[in-house]
């Protein structure tokens, strides 16, 4: 655990725990952008949630490579038992922007309102794991393009809600270098950097070395589920998703 982690206790009135308010057990943890909050292989003595922010799993792959595999944010859970470890870590998970974590000892889990509590658990755990395997699924079925698409609407959702800066902006900058971009989309660097640049002549992003801004935010987040309902033809190439995203931002700007 990074020495620069802030924690503060959860407020706890003292009474009889609620069921229904279990994570007041909590002790709230805060990792600035690039901290370790889990390095793979090491003892997962706590259950640990995400509450703001987004981050990063990485797979070792030789001694000193780690390959970045998928993201995280609101809800989902990195600690015991959950589908990215069961005793130890299976992934380092690092931070991607300022991320708050809940953190609930084991015992604490398993003593008071334990069936309501495995229930509640258990349908974090189910969401965790449906992101991650449909990012996964993403990363080994689609082509580089199809790959960058879906890294860059699964940050849009991921940092939406904490990282816009007005109700106003239709935009949203990622704080995310190329770099990190290219690997969590299996791409080299020269690769993500020309996918980026053919968005950005369709309007669609602003690149630079350290971030990464996406322009008509509204049908960037509409986007994977459109990818679901259509399939992977329509961010088959960047002509398809110039469209692909044309249409939603019409048809979001048709609503209002």
């Amino acid at each position: 655990m990074s020495m620069n982690t802030k924690a503060t206790q959860v407020p706890h009135n003292g009474e009889t725990d609620n069921p229904d308010d279990w994570l007041a057990d909590g002790q709230v943890r805060t990792y600035r952008r690039g901290q370790k909050i889990i390095e793979a292989g090491s003892p997962l003595a706590e259950w640990i949630a995400i509450s703001g922010g987004a981050a990063f799993l990485a797979a070792k792959v030789a001694a000193d490579t780690r390959v970045a595999v998928a993201a995280l944010w609101l809800g989902d859970v990195i600690g015991a038992d959950s589908p990215l470890g069961q005793l130890a870590a299976r992934y380092d998970v690092t931070a991607l922007v300022d991320v708050t974590t809940i953190h609930i000892p084991l015992p604490r889990m398993k003593d008071t309102h334990a069936p309501q509590r495995d229930a509640a658990t258990g349908e974090l755990y189910a969401a965790t794991a449906s992101r991650l395997q449909d990012q996964i699924t993403m990363r080994l079925a689609g082509n580089g393009f199809q790959r960058l698409i879906s890294v860059l609407a699964t940050l849009a959702a991921a940092l939406s809600s904490s990282q816009r800066g007005g109700a106003a902006s239709n935009s949203l900058a990622l704080p995310v270098s190329q770099a990190c971009i290219g690997q969590l989309s299996g791409l080299s660097r020269r690769q993500t950097w020309i996918y980026l640049g053919q968005l950005a002549e369709r309007g669609w992003s602003r690149t630079s070395r350290t971030k990464v801004t996406l322009e008509g935010l509204n049908a960037w987040l509409s986007l994977m589920s459109e990818v679901e309902s259509r399939g992977l033809d329509c961010i088959g190439t960047v002509d398809q998703c110039d469209m692909t995203l044309s249409r939603l931002a019409s048809a979001r700007n048709a609503v209002k």
